[in-house]
């Protein structure tokens, strides 16, 4: 995949990389010569792709400094300065100073307020900001739990409740766990009308539904409910971890 394919504008040191992996955005920070400097997993598991789940898992990283293609693993990425508008950016030299001098530190990592966003913004402005920590839920809304192995999905209804066939409060389901808007397919799928993903989602309530990690589960049920149309990619990240994973293991 060349820069063409991918960039809008060519990447400067100290530019923002947003990345798209599956199922979630990852950043980094330019540092030059086709190199980035980002949140990888522990030195124990593989670096790249969707090996990065590890990081959720453990809540621990490393700071590594890497090919930009190879961070992004096959994976749609960009620049995104996005908050120029609002904080003036550090001097370049700064910058690439400070992210240099972090390489091989090791950080915890947290889904929504110590993460690579927030890591790559703190490098850029001096502030650790991050759009998900933010991001209040709307009806209709895609929400994804970051439970110990796996993610959890449901459909926001309002006023602080969700539903997964039966209808719970957000922050008792929540519980101690990490959670995020993530309408990720919107891009991809017209939502439906609100009150229509609403009133399809009422009427689920206290139904019996078969479940499948496969075909049927969580994140099927909540797209189908926002999209029309089912879908997970869950599963093939899973299944693409264990197998680098054993891979790495086996070598």
């Amino acid at each position: 995949m060349g820069q063409e394919d991918t960039f809008c504008e060519k990447p400067e040191p100290g530019d923002l990389i947003e990345i798209f992996h599956i199922g979630y955005k990852d950043w980094a920070i330019y540092v030059g010569d086709g190199y980035v400097i980002h949140l990888a997993p522990p030195s124990e598991f593989p670096r790249f792709g969707s090996s990065k789940m590890f990081m959720f898992l453990s809540r621990k990283a490393v700071v590594a400094n890497d090919p930009l293609e190879d961070v992004a693993w096959g994976c749609l990425y960009r620049v995104n300065n996005h908050l120029d508008h609002q904080y003036r950016p550090r001097p370049v030299d700064e910058i690439i100073g400070s992210a240099k001098k972090m390489i091989g530190d090791k950080k915890t990592y947290k889904v929504l307020f110590e993460n690579s966003e927030d890591f790559v913004t703190d490098l850029r402005y001096g502030w650790p900001r991050c759009k998900l920590s933010c991001q209040d839920p709307q009806p209709g809304d895609l929400i994804a739990i970051s439970r110990a192995a796996y993610k959890h999905w449901a459909i926001y209804m309002g006023d602080g409740i969700q539903v997964v066939v039966k209808q719970e409060p957000l922050k008792e389901v929540v519980k101690e766990d990490e959670y995020w808007v993530s309408n990720y397919l919107d891009c991809k799928y017209k939502p439906r009308p609100v009150d229509e993903i609403i009133s399809l989602a009422k009427k689920t309530i206290g139904k019996k539904v078969k479940y499948n990690l496969l075909c049927c589960n969580c994140e099927h049920f909540a797209t189908e409910l926002r999209y029309g149309r089912r879908h997970s990619k869950q599963w093939p990240a899973v299944y693409q971890a264990v197998a680098t994973l054993l891979a790495r293991v086996l070598e």
